[in-house]
């Protein structure tokens, strides 16, 4: 239904053609990972965006499979396994991060796919501590949000391996780590070729620095002369707004043209490389740094309010509705939107008059009126969503409902829900990621601890008497043995008497 009712996908602002466009021009892009950009690279001879999000659909079908798989793995019955699938299959947000031609779901796959090979068993091999490494790494390259996650999930083994010989703990920790590094390390050193910084992005230092707008007051940062010009009181227009909680969101002291990032415009066809200079988010850096410093309590306060807002308020991020909104984009960049999905499906695709709706997509009756009324209904709320994460929570700090895993899955969640807010905004597009891993660890809180799956049982019972029939090559006699009959105690009068030696045919 989304894919007939809004074609060829739903284009995001400039994001979008930025993805096309280094996929066309294969270079790591200086706002964003490029990972995605090179997944578009391996499908650009088929010249199809509808094969591109077809894909995504089928990934975010996979991950619901991933979620169902690894509950049942761990004892969970059936249905809750089920439900705690459900977000992925039926919230509407979650289907239109698939239509989106975004890198949100390809990372959204890879660090799943690299959770589920790690915790599929409960003790899990060497190549599959290298695998899932190797996964979330490449989930860095495409939205560096993971980055955290190439330390956790070593750490993660490293506290498993407790339970294991402790060289072979660190062994697999080792291993997972340096299997984690190579996919990030190799992108770097190709965005340090293509771009002059040894980075992942231009853009860290800008990103932070835009959210530290939120509470930001020169007065008490004091910045030395050469960051004055990234004051608040600096900036153009109703950007100066000197009461904070009137100020604009950080997004548009990020994208506003006439702030001091953007000047002197820089020439080119392609937009939004003027501001993410190295040197410009090096001195972006700086001052957010300062800001934090000097406003701690304000920092974490704004962080702290805007994180609470997807379990507060249901989330925005729906399907658009038929009537068209302003349009979003400059003459130049819409040229430059055009010019990038030409290059990719050898035809400009009808999207010139898209771009006046918003998303930038073509909507199709009967199709996307069906998916409004359905978006209308259905949907995770947002106190849901608090319950979710409140019994994710209870697994990770009760004693009787805690586990490893839950912890791993809940910390990473709560990482890919905040570290985006802190370095720059709220947007409920950014929560998404995280669902998935909050589900699994409520179910695994709430599963009934006392149980064991029907395979530990089967472990458990095959260490007992009787044993099974046969035996493998090289077991002795008296290993079949029950246990009370392999070391026989001699009686009282064989005890006092001479020594006694078995004959033969086992008597004394």
């Amino acid at each position: 239904m989304a894919m007939l009712g809004f074609q060829p996908a739903v284009l995001f602002r400039l994001d979008t053609f930025d993805y096309l466009w280094g996929a066309v021009h294969l270079s790591p892009n200086v706002v964003n990972p490029s990972g995605y950009s090179v997944f578009l690279w391996l499908l650009w001879p088929l010249h199809s965006i509808v094969l591109v999000v077809a894909l995504q659909h089928v990934m975010g079908l996979g991950v619901a499979t991933m979620v169902y798989a690894l509950l049942r793995r761990y004892g969970v019955p059936a249905w809750g396994a089920t439900l705690a699938a459900a977000p992925v299959l039926f919230d509407p947000a979650q289907l239109l991060a698939e239509q989106f031609l975004m890198a949100d779901l390809l990372a959204m796959t890879l660090m799943m796919a690299g959770l589920t090979v790690l915790l599929i068993r409960r003790s899990p091999s060497l190549p599959a501590s290298a695998a899932a490494g190797l996964l979330i790494g490449a989930s860095v390259t495409v939205r560096a949000t993971a980055l955290p996650l190439v330390v956790l999930v070593p750490a993660y083994l490293l506290v498993r391996g407790s339970g294991w010989r402790r060289s072979a703990g660190w062994l697999h920790s080792g291993t997972a780590l340096a299997a984690g590094l190579v996919p990030v390390l190799a992108y770097m050193s190709w965005f340090a070729a293509a771009n002059g910084s040894f980075n992942i992005t231009n853009s860290n230092g800008l990103f932070l620095w835009s959210r530290t707008m939120s509470f930001a007051d020169c007065a008490v940062i004091k910045p030395p002369a050469d960051l004055r010009a990234l004051c608040p009181d600096a900036q153009p227009g109703r950007l100066a707004e000197p009461v904070i909680s009137l100020r604009p969101q950080p997004l548009y002291y990020l994208w506003n043209h006439q702030a001091w990032q953007w000047q002197p415009p820089a020439p080119g066809f392609a937009p939004d490389t003027a501001a993410f200079t190295p040197a410009k988010n090096e001195g972006a850096l700086r001052f957010a740094v300062k800001a934090i410093k000097a406003q701690p309590a304000a920092y974490l306060g704004v962080v702290a309010r805007e994180s609470l807002e997807p379990f507060i308020d249901t989330n925005d991020l729906r399907f658009p509705a038929y009537q068209p909104s302003t349009a979003t984009l400059e003459p130049g960049d819409r040229q430059y939107a055009i010019r990038a999905v030409e290059a990719y499906t050898g035809t400009a695709q009808g999207v010139a008059d898209d771009l006046d709706n918003q998303y930038g997509t073509r909507l199709q009756s009967p199709y996307a009126t069906i998916m409004d009324e359905y978006q209308q209904d259905i949907f995770l709320p947002g106190p849901v969503l608090a319950l979710i994460v409140l019994a994710g929570l209870a697994g990770c700090l009760l004693p009787r409902r805690r586990t490893a895993e839950a912890a791993l899955l809940w910390i990473s969640a709560a990482i890919l829900m905040i570290l985006p807010t802190a370095e720059h905004e709220y947007t409920y597009r950014y929560v998404i990621p995280s669902i998935p891993l909050m589900c699994i660890a409520a179910a695994l809180a709430l599963r009934t601890p006392a149980k064991k799956t029907p395979a530990e049982k089967g472990r458990t019972i095959s260490r007992i008497w009787p044993p099974r029939r046969g035996r493998s090559p090289g077991r002795r006699r008296a290993d079949l043995q029950p246990p009370h009959a392999r070391h026989p105690q001699p009686s009282a009068a064989l005890a006092t008497g001479p020594q006694q030696h078995p004959t033969s045919d086992g008597n004394y």
